[in-house]
């Protein structure tokens, strides 16, 4: 843990100072007051210290928003030598554990790039081609195929249910092997033993879980053993009780993070929504970080249309992003219901001085799959955060049986 850092949030942050005079003053970290999302969703720039804001509004710190998988939307902003040196401890294990390098030809898929109907279908990098994720149909997803057999890359950044569509286009179409493909990372959602199990005989190479969210960056990364570790040289976790008290290894409760680099936004004693244990590190792989339990991650129900296709719900992910590029970041939280095959609730909590007819509108055409656009959607505004639906995780659920 990086208790300079934690000592100049304290000091110079007035959410935080604040907190902690409640709380009774000068006191130890384990007593420190705990942060939760609802907290600052709507301003999350109250965890800027005063002595950043000018780096912000000159445009020097690097932003990395959350990327809407919970729902909920976070400005994050980080000082470009606090972000690189929080990537680090990833970019040295994929390199130990599985020789991938900064250098190496990556694929991976994007929400949004840009706002309107000229969306990007893929863009090259330095490093990587990257795929939109408009759109995804079978049609599509074989030019992806055949688009990174070209393109040669070593490994894939994916979501399980981008990789779980990839494997049943190349099982369906028998398409040809990806030759150069050495690795495959998997980020954003829970992975399953059996869809792990599914990519590994589609691929033909080691597939590892990576656990992180954007306001930190990486918590636990896996090793070929098969073990989440920890990064603690990135971050330091805590698993609590619901009243905030640790709990003993092996016994499960909620995942509490506190960054080790972002000095500009720090994140304490932050409560990330998921569930898990730590055990002693008995792992013979090198990495020296505890071990890591999930017992819930993020997974999201399919889309489902009236011909049997599925549909990755990530495309209304798209479309709250795009409201928000255009509407200066009005939605902070978001829930889509389906309630039959071209019927949808959409649950968005906004800035009230928005106006609710042009959001909609803006939802509706930015949406990622054509024949959705034309679908009935029932908009339901808040003007704070909604009570938490039907998991506390899900921003996507469909209730056809």
């Amino acid at each position: 843990m990086n208790t300079d850092l934690v000592g100049e949030a304290c000091r110079e942050v007035d959410f935080f100072r604040n907190k902690i005079s409640e709380a009774g003053g000068d006191i130890p970290f384990c007593d420190l007051p705990l942060l939760e999302k609802d907290e600052i969703v709507a301003d999350p720039l109250k965890l800027m210290a005063p002595r950043y804001l000018p780096l912000l509004y000159s445009g020097e710190l690097v932003r990395n928003d959350t990327s809407g998988s919970t729902g909920k939307y976070i400005e994050v902003y980080w000082r470009k030598q606090d972000y690189m040196r929080s990537m680090f401890p990833l970019w040295f294990y994929r390199k130990y554990f599985y020789g991938i390098h900064t250098f190496d030809r990556m694929c991976r898929f994007y929400t949004v790039s840009q706002v309107g109907f000229s969306e990007e279908m893929y863009r090259y990098t330095k490093t990587g081609l990257e795929f939109s994720k408009n759109d995804l149909s079978e049609k599509r997803l074989l030019e992806i195929w055949h688009q990174m057999k070209e393109y040669q890359p070593a490994w894939l950044l994916l979501q399980p249910c981008i990789a779980e569509l990839l494997c049943f286009v190349k099982q369906k179409y028998r398409l040809p092997e990806l030759a150069s493909l050495r690795y495959i990372e998997m980020t954003g959602e829970e992975l399953t033993d059996e869809l792990r199990t599914r990519i590994q005989e589609c691929f033909h190479c080691p597939v590892a879980d990576q656990y992180g969210a954007n306001e930190v960056n990486s918590i636990a990364y896996e090793c070929p053993e098969g073990n989440l570790h920890c990064m603690e040289d990135n971050v330091y976790v805590e698993i609590l009780n619901d009243k905030g008290n640790p709990l003993p290894e092996g016994e499960a409760g909620n995942i509490y993070v506190t960054t080790c680099h972002n000095y500009a936004m720090p994140f304490i004693r932050y409560g990330i929504g998921d569930i898990g244990s730590l055990e002693q590190n008995t792992c013979s792989c090198g990495h020296k970080g505890r071990i890591l339990k999930l017992l819930s991650g993020r997974k999201n129900d399919w889309i489902r249309m009236e011909d049997g296709k599925k549909v990755n719900p990530y495309v209304f992910v798209r479309a709250v992003d795009a409201v928000n590029a255009v509407y200066d970041r009005c939605i902070f939280q978001f829930q889509v219901v389906q309630t039959a095959f071209m019927n949808f609730q959409v649950l968005l909590a906004v800035d009230e001085e928005e106006e609710q007819v042009s959001i909609r509108q803006c939802f509706v055409d930015n949406i990622g799959h054509t024949a959705l656009k034309g679908a009935e959607y029932e908009f339901y505004f808040y003007e704070k955060l909604f009570p938490e639906i039907n998991g506390k995780r899900k921003f996507f659920k469909c209730k056809i049986n």
